[in-house]
């Protein structure tokens, strides 16, 4: 599977990458090189690139094409992050010119991947560059950014995400399937599954079958476990939200078998 990635991720298509002009006008297309298809529609010959706004630096010594924007970064910060991209474009040697991505006509193309997807990567890459966005990525927008780190291989983004991922009020379900999917530590997750065991609701089909059969018989437990230690709902109500919170995630890291979190004893 990753064999195929890497070999289907990345590849130059130099008759389709046009010549670029100015850092913010779009490359046209190399003469005599128009032409139209019967239905009128534009052939790749006539795609317009645009430079990336933050990330084509000028420093950079890789021109790197997604979708049709053009990013130019450091390689050794992309070999140092990724052994994927270091077997598709090995480090440059004094005095030898790469085969690919050493300037806009030779662009390295990595396909199947959303231009917003990596410069959202690059960011996490570059997080000290000064016009880095500071604006506030949402779930779903650091979920599109794992799979490409975990296409990649980039496993200290993902861990970066994680972390940032973890600051968030993400819905319990949510979390915990993410943190799944990626294989993220599960003694994070303790909060979230103690939030479920003190819902008074049943839980719904659909959170059954995003929670597996698995994790869900260990919720359905401590459920029942959280209900014979605090009692009724009226007995629950005396309880305070620190209080029911630390009942419940001790349930939780006894029927998960997780590290119990440490509970400060009341001073006598």
């Amino acid at each position: 599977m990753v064999a195929e990635s890497i070999t289907t991720l990345a590849t130059t298509d130099p008759s389709s990458v046009p010549q670029p002009e100015a850092r913010e006008a779009p490359v046209s297309p190399p003469p005599n090189a128009c032409s139209t298809s019967p239905t009128g529609k534009r052939t790749p010959e006539h795609i317009r690139l645009k430079k990336h706004r933050i990330y084509y630096m000028l420093e950079g010594n890789i021109v790197i094409r997604v979708e049709n924007t053009l990013f130019k970064v450091d390689l050794e910060v992309l070999h140092a992050n990724s052994p994927v991209l270091m077997s598709i474009v090995p480090p440059i040697h004094a005095g030898k010119m790469p085969l690919v991505g050493y300037n806009d006509k030779r662009p390295l193309h990595l396909r199947d991947i959303s231009s917003v997807d990596f410069a959202r990567l690059l960011s996490i890459l570059y997080p000290s560059h000064p016009n880095t966005s500071k604006k506030q990525t949402t779930v779903d927008e650091f979920v599109a950014v794992l799979k490409l780190a975990r296409n990649l291989q980039m496993d200290n983004v993902s861990k970066t995400v994680m972390s940032q991922l973890h600051e968030l009020p993400i819905e319990p379900i949510r979390k915990i399937a993410i943190w799944e999917e990626f294989h993220f530590d599960p003694d994070l997750l303790l909060p979230s599954y103690a939030t479920l065991c003190q819902r008074s609701e049943p839980l719904t089909m659909a959170m059954t079958m995003s929670l597996g059969l698995r994790n869900f018989t260990k919720v359905a437990a401590s459920r029942d476990l959280y209900r014979q230690t605090v009692g009724c709902c009226g007995c629950r109500k005396s309880l305070s939200v620190k209080e029911s919170q630390a009942i419940a995630e001790k349930i939780i890291a006894t029927v998960f078998a997780k590290r119990s979190p440490l509970v400060e004893k009341p001073l006598l």
